[in-house]
């Protein structure tokens, strides 16, 4: 498998940046995950490790933990595995709607240079 580290460094300073794993997924889990997130090379690397990891629910059911801080967002999805959108189909789309419009823990602007926002940015058409 090759790494796409060097693509997530280059978005997350561009554009918003979505992470998620199924707490039981055992090819790409948390662990994983979580371990070479850890050495990104992007200047809010410390804030976002620093950040808290917030319990997320969707209809007020327990749905997983989301980390964020600027413009990359970590969700852990519980009750899933790899394919996170096939075993939690309500979760993955309430995920994927709160943070396509910044919605719930996904509130906020991105801390992102606003001059080199690509497709992904709030100027996209």
């Amino acid at each position: 498998m090759k790494s796409v580290k060097y693509k997530v460094e280059e978005l997350v300073k561009k554009s918003k940046v979505l992470l998620y794993q199924g707490f039981f997924d055992l090819r790409d889990g948390v662990v994983s995950t979580e371990a070479w997130v850890k050495t990104l090379e992007w200047e809010g690397l410390e804030r976002f490790l620093a950040a808290e990891r917030k319990v997320w629910r969707v209809n007020g059911e327990l749905a997983g933990y989301v980390q964020k801080w600027g413009s990359l967002s970590n969700v852990v999805v519980l009750g899933a595995g790899h394919l996170v959108p096939s075993d939690k189909a309500l979760s993955a789309q309430a995920m994927i709607e709160d943070w396509v419009l910044g919605n719930g823990l996904f509130e906020g602007e991105p801390e992102v240079n606003k001059d080199k926002r690509n497709f992904l940015g709030p100027n996209a058409i």
